[in-house]
């Protein structure tokens, strides 16, 4: 199985819901032993957990063949529901203990689909990675220039 890992940024890590850019790194290894990378921007008018969640979604978009990932992003909670409950909640048709939907179910089900499709393996890596500064450097030269 190809070996990839995302690496995901928002510009803030305010809880609140608005306007906020976003931005990933694909880092793998090509098949003739040479790092490749790829890295995609957004915006989205969102919290911060759910600019996570489409970040990563934009991601593995781009992914064509099944793979084990391993995400990296400093918004643990994101990281530790796709760890802990997203198979539990695809069972509930993505809803909480009392039969509501969970917030940013839309979300998480398109994840769940994305990850059953392709048959990928998620592993997590929370906290500051690699890209961190070179993504949020990027935001803000890209915000400067719109």
């Amino acid at each position: 199985m190809f070996k990839v890992n995302i690496y995901l940024a928002q510009d803030t890590a305010s809880t609140s819901k608005y306007k906020r850019s976003h931005g990933f790194v694909i880092a793998y290894k090509k098949k003739n032993g040479e790092d490749e990378t790829r890295q995609g921007f957004g915006e989205t008018e969102e919290t911060y957990h759910g600019a996570t969640l489409i970040c990563l979604l934009d991601a593995m978009e781009l992914l064509t063949q099944p793979c084990e990932i391993t995400v990296h992003s400093e918004d643990r909670f994101v990281l530790n529901m796709m760890k802990n409950n997203l198979e539990k909640w695809a069972e509930t048709d993505f809803r909480n203990a009392k039969g509501d939907p969970l917030k940013h179910a839309e979300l998480w089900e398109e994840l769940w689909e994305i990850i059953a499709e392709k048959g990928h393996e998620l592993e997590i890596e929370s906290g500051h990675h690699a890209y961190s500064e070179w993504l949020e450097s990027e935001m803000k030269r890209r915000e400067k220039n719109v």
